[in-house]
């Protein structure tokens, strides 16, 4: 049985004039070595980043793909400074999955990690899709936004300081200097 994961994000903006031009490369128009840093992690099977067209989908212009192959993950991940946590995030994404057991689960997600001055992580929000198999459990540091319209292209908004404020007691707002963001596509076995 195939075990695959697909993210694709278009179109990554901070929400605020100030903070989408801290984001670098931020709407994929040049190569994906530009801003970003891959990460995989294999025990089996393959990873893929691609850079391509949305060819209008959901609007003309780029998106960063990222898709693993069995065990483990792949990641395409930068991480920005922000002065607080008084800013939003705003994305496009399509969010795929495909096979899967209660042995082997695959997962798709953009995940918004809150850093201290030291890039010591606070907490993180998930935009995540998964199987019914995938045994990741909300904490008071992790909050998970569930996909519910899997493989289309949909338009997504986060509030950062509502986020914390509302999902996260165990980080405090006023210790966010940073956020990383990650496309991540997970399988958890073979």
């Amino acid at each position: 049985m195939r075990k695959t994961v697909i993210l694709s994000l278009g179109l990554l903006v901070l929400g605020t004039p100030a903070l989408a031009n801290m984001l670098v490369n931020g709407d994929f128009e040049q190569p994906l070595d530009v801003g970003w840093t891959e990460d995989v992690r294999h025990a089996a099977g393959n990873a893929l980043f691609e850079r391509t067209d949305t060819m209008g989908q959901p609007e003309p212009g780029h998106a960063a793909r990222v898709y693993k192959y069995l065990a483990y993950h792949a990641s395409l991940m930068q991480v920005v400074d922000v002065p607080n946590a008084y800013h939003a995030l705003e994305f496009d994404g399509r969010f795929r999955i495909a096979g899967g057991s209660s042995t082997c689960w695959p997962t798709a997600a953009l995940i918004v990690s809150y850093l201290d001055d030291a890039d010591a992580e606070l907490g993180s929000t998930m935009f995540i899709l998964r199987n019914q198999f995938n045994t990741w459990r909300e904490s008071d540091t992790l909050h998970f936004v569930d996909i519910q319209v899997p493989s289309v292209w949909e338009h997504y908004e986060l509030d950062i300081s509502q986020e914390v404020a509302d999902h996260l007691p165990g980080v405090n707002a006023l210790d966010v200097r940073k956020l990383k963001l990650q496309l991540f596509s997970y399988c958890n076995g073979t």
